[in-house]
């Protein structure tokens, strides 16, 4: 996993938590390198189930619930990196389904070796856009956490839905997301 995904989690967990609570689920995390990151190395996905777990066990909250803010996060860090792909402009729809160029784009120029999710349209009507979501780490929660930062930073409310799904390529999770409202 890059360096790039810890230092945005610290990031967020400072923002929501202090600082303090950094460094205490760094301890409580019992890393190799004591959580010094460089956004640019790799490092093992572990490492960033122990931090999770930490501070799931410091907030107790849920883990999903955990890992669907740091999602939130993640979008609007996006945003502030590449705004030209999630313009609020664009429809909530155009932006989602344009979060694999995004990554393709901008992500691989950085981190070429980088393991990337992908966000598939299956689907798509005037209120419904169904997704399917492929990780090589179990991570949906975090995917519906992006779709909601997507949807806050556009004013556009929505309803989430994942079930599993499988195609010749193997299983995956589709999400379906409503729009509350029309958009415009």
């Amino acid at each position: 996993m890059k360096g790039r995904v810890f230092t945005e989690f610290f990031a967020h967990v400072e923002a929501c938590h202090g600082a303090d609570m950094v460094d205490d689920i760094i301890e409580a995390a019992r890393l190799p390198h004591h959580g010094a990151y460089t956004s640019t190395g790799s490092y093992p996905f572990q490492e960033m189930v122990s931090l999770v777990t930490a501070l799931t066990e410091a907030t107790g909250q849920p883990l999903p619930v955990v890992l669907e803010a740091f999602g939130t996060h993640c979008f609007e860090s996006w945003v502030g990196y590449a705004p030209q792909y999630f313009a609020t402009s664009r429809s909530l729809f155009d932006v989602l389904e344009g979060i694999d160029q995004f990554h393709e784009t901008e992500v691989r120029k950085l981190y070429p070796d980088a393991e990337l999710p992908s966000f598939v349209p299956e689907r798509r009507d005037g209120r419904t856009l169904v997704l399917g979501y492929r990780s090589c780490k179990p991570l949906a929660p975090l995917a519906l956490g992006v779709i909601r930062g997507a949807a806050a930073h556009l004013s556009q409310p929505v309803a989430l839905r994942c079930e599993p799904a499988e195609d010749a390529r193997g299983p995956y999770t589709r999400i379906h997301v409503e729009l509350l409202r029309p958009a415009g």
